[in-house]
């Protein structure tokens, strides 16, 4: 399983680029840069990852008896999904072959929600998810 470090510097890393990105999209000829697409697929590919080694925790909190432990992580799990279907969409729409701009006011305003709903994700793993997965850490290993 990755370390609560590692997943802290992962979710440093998304946020890092997410706000680089946020910066360099406010100018509109930026967004058809391809360094600024290959920051975007880098962004996707990190928080692809990030989600991936958070199933680890889920299976290990899955098996605690605690009701309210598995709640949350069933919130956790379904909150994953819901985003990963929102990003499709919007990658589904912006993001083919490169990003593709037509009304930058929009892609702007999505790109912001979007940002905003993965930094709202970061902070609910930090200040949730990990305390819960150190807890049952430190329970097993006593």
């Amino acid at each position: 399983m990755t370390s609560f470090d590692e997943l802290h510097q992962q979710n440093h890393q998304i946020a890092e680029l997410a706000k680089t990105l946020s910066y360099l999209f406010q100018d509109r000829e930026m967004c058809d840069s391809g360094i600024t697409c290959e920051l975007f697929e880098r962004y996707r590919d990190k928080f692809d990852a990030h989600m991936n080694h958070n199933k680890a925790i889920y299976s290990q909190l899955l098996n605690n008896n605690n009701g309210s432990v598995r709640a949350t992580v069933d919130r956790f799990i379904e909150g994953e999904r819901e985003i990963k279907r929102l990003f499709k969409s919007y990658a589904d729409k912006w993001c083919k072959n490169g990003l593709h701009i037509g009304d930058h006011q929009a892609f702007i305003k999505e790109t912001d929600e979007m940002f905003e709903l993965v930094w709202s994700r970061i902070q609910a793993e930090s200040e949730q998810l990990y305390p819960l997965a150190r807890n049952q850490d430190q329970t097993n290993a006593a």
